[in-house]
């Protein structure tokens, strides 16, 4: 079922009205909490909205998980006690919003999507952040808080008990980013195997096979330039909720795009290659096809001549009452096949 029909829902509705939209049901939500500094930290979950503002410690960064987007009310009252606007939190809860950064005086709002593989398929999952002077907080419908990322938090000696809540935020964009590599080894992959069976074996469904990486190498080349313009904006911004050490990695960030968008741009002009391939492969055995057939019809040509001149039935005809005169024609027939396939097989026609 497609939750994307519930966008008509919204015809006349004033903006900012939250509604969740998306491709699969909304699951439950839970709101996960970790407080730390450079010497303690702390874990809560299954958090209510009046918990979060009194286990934020002054002075101590905060990340704030929202995973599932069953309960709008729920996630609405969370980002009101933070002052987020109302078309942040619709936004949070259209799940098709494409990537982009909206800057606002007390916050950064970023949506991504984040691409996870498991089980041999790809799945791809909208993660958004709000990130303020100390509070960072992630929602989505499926992922939670990242456990990599939780687990370098809690050992003592990580950069991000003495970084700013920004170097979490960068540090989440950061895995976001390299999850786009992995749709870049399948289409690598793909366009392998699709060159080989071009050039190997071409079928009748091979056409769609190119059609279908073509319009996926199209869907995620949208995917990368609003990724790139994102990231670009976000490097280049003036805003204080981003340190200047932050933005030092965040230009590795920008440099992983670019080599994906151009990554992706080799592929498509690999598509575009193995479409001219496959349609000159079809016109070759077609004409592979029209050879054999030309050649077996000039054979004929000339024995439908001498059969037609002897089925005329013509009364002096001295061949006709010849006991001889049948064998004698087949040898005839025959020794004009053998020198016209000699003939075409000294010029290699055949």
């Amino acid at each position: 079922m497609h939750f994307e029909q519930n966008i008509s829902r919204k015809t006349g509705m004033p903006p900012g009205t939250p509604i969740y939209i998306g491709d699969e049901a909304p699951k439950e939500t839970t709101i996960h909490l970790l407080v730390y500094s450079d010497q303690n930290i702390s874990g809560f979950e299954q958090v209510s909205p009046e918990e979060l503002t009194t286990n934020i410690q002054q002075g101590s960064n905060a990340w704030i998980s929202i995973t599932g987007l069953r309960d709008v009310a729920l996630i609405e009252q969370v980002l009101n006690s933070f002052s987020i606007h109302p078309l942040v939190t619709e936004d949070i809860l259209n799940t098709r919003t494409r990537s982009k950064i909206e800057e606002f005086d007390e916050y950064l709002f970023i949506v991504m999507t984040h691409f996870q593989r498991s089980e041999d398929e790809m799945h791809e999952e909208q993660v958004s952040l709000i990130l303020t002077n100390n509070i960072l907080i992630t929602c989505s419908n499926s992922i939670g808080m990242f456990p990599n990322i939780e687990n370098r938090i809690k050992r003592s000696t990580s950069r991000f008990r003495t970084n700013g809540i920004d170097y979490l935020a960068y540090t989440i964009i950061d895995t976001i980013v390299d999850g786009y590599f992995f749709v870049l080894e399948d289409l690598e992959e793909r366009v392998e195997d699709l060159e080989d069976e071009i050039v190997n074996n071409p079928g009748k469904d091979t056409i769609n096979h190119v059609q279908d990486f073509r319009r996926d190498l199209i869907w995620f080349r949208r995917k990368i330039w609003s990724l790139r313009e994102l990231i670009t904006r976000l490097e280049r911004t003036d805003s204080l909720l981003i340190k200047n050490t932050t933005h030092l990695y965040l230009r590795d960030v920008y440099d992983h795009t670019i080599k994906i968008a151009e990554d992706v741009d080799v592929y498509r002009e690999m598509a575009e290659g193995l479409m001219e391939i496959y349609l000159s492969k079809i016109s070759n055995n077609t004409n592979e096809i029209m050879k054999v057939l030309t050649i077996i019809a000039n054979i004929f040509i000339p024995l439908t001549f001498i059969a037609g001149i002897y089925g005329m039935n013509f009364e002096y005809m001295p061949e006709l009452t010849s006991p001889y005169g049948y064998p004698a024609v087949l040898l005839v027939m025959s020794m004009v096949s053998a020198t016209m396939l000699l003939y075409f097989r000294r010029k290699e026609w055949i």
